[in-house]
């Protein structure tokens, strides 16, 4: 063979090699391209469905603080599942504690079901709600309700549902009721009926 003969066979080898290097090259570019764009779905929320949380917490806690960096309300709950598209969180079993710094004070609220609506700082409560707050004389009071809503930027609890007011001394009944945490007032709405016993001297 002469050597213009093996120049012509060498580099039509060299050439094979290059077209099947790039012809590898393409398909696992495009194979890694395929990949890629199968682990990102374009819609994950038409995947997962609207009523599939985007996350949960286990014995999640959530702390707010006012302006002055004291804390102001504590909530609890075993899970806690978040929606981001809605803002919103919803909780099983919430247990809140709301401090009054000025009164050195807490309420306690406990219920079986909660939402907290995160741009709103806005915490709704069903199912069996119960609100302790202490009172001057060192006793407890007590409020029950099926819905109750907290604002926690008004620092005030309000629903229009039936409640139960129980004191040392007296039940009340009423439809609707507010409260401001940080006052400590209690306003009752309607159809207010009250059962009061009469403290026994001695």
């Amino acid at each position: 063979m002469t050597i213009t003969g093996l120049f012509s066979l060498l580099m039509s080898h060299r050439l094979t090699r290059m077209a099947a290097l790039a012809g590898t090259g393409l398909v696992l570019g495009s194979l890694l391209w395929q990949s890629e764009e199968s682990r990102e779905p374009s819609d994950a929320l038409a995947l997962r469905g609207p009523s599939e949380p985007d996350g949960f917490v286990v014995d999640g806690r959530y702390r707010s603080f006012d302006i002055n960096g004291q804390l102001e309300t504590v909530i609890y709950s075993p899970r806690i599942e978040q929606f981001e598209a809605r803002n919103l969180a919803t909780m099983s079993q919430p247990d809140a504690t709301l401090h009054d710094p000025d009164s050195d004070t807490t309420w306690r609220m406990t219920a079986n079901r909660g939402e907290f609506q995160e741009d709103k700082d806005i915490i709704d409560l069903e199912g069996d709600v119960l609100v302790r707050r202490p009172l001057a004389n060192g006793e407890v009071a007590t409020l029950e309700a099926e819905h109750l809503t907290l604002d926690n930027k008004q620092r005030t609890v309000y629903t229009d549902t039936p409640v139960v007011l129980t004191e040392a001394h007296g039940v009340t009944r009423a439809t609707g009721m507010k409260a401001w945490i940080n006052d400590r007032v209690l306003e009752l709405h309607s159809q207010v009926k009250g059962r009061y016993d009469t403290p026994q001297s001695n």
